[in-house]
């Protein structure tokens, strides 16, 4: 199945840690085909640690606690889903959502960490 995807790197707000450069590299792919009033499924990336807080670096000191707790999808101006994340998701989290194709509109995702930063990706939901 052929797919767009958007890969440009997500905008973030950061706090000011010392963070890997590849923290918030979201991606949104959506099927090539999209009719109107069908039923698709969004797949989201994003590059995140997701760290517990409960693990040692090899050197013996302790790994913060870093992970995304809240991610937000809009579909033009309209919220259409919420998930509220734990330290229990893995690494880079994968998520697929079924979303129904109403309309032409952005579909934007926000994804924000319990340090304070916020990454977004928006990808255009067309018809074909």
């Amino acid at each position: 199945m052929a797919t767009r995807t958007s890969r440009a790197r997500a905008s973030a707000l950061r706090p000011a840690v010392d963070l890997p450069d590849e923290i918030g590299r979201a991606r949104i792919v959506l099927p090539e085909k999209i009719a109107r009033d069908s039923i698709v499924y969004v797949r989201t990336l994003v590059s995140h640690p997701m760290h517990t807080g409960l693990f040692n670096t090899p050197e013996g000191a302790p790994i913060a606690a870093h992970w995304i707790e809240d991610v937000v999808v809009t579909y033009g101006d309209e919220e259409v889903a919420r998930f509220a994340w734990t330290s229990g998701i893995s690494r880079d989290p994968f998520v697929t959502f079924p979303l129904k194709a109403t309309r032409e509109a952005p579909l934007r995702i926000t994804w924000k960490d319990n340090l304070g930063a916020t990454y977004r990706q928006t990808a255009n939901l067309r018809f074909s």
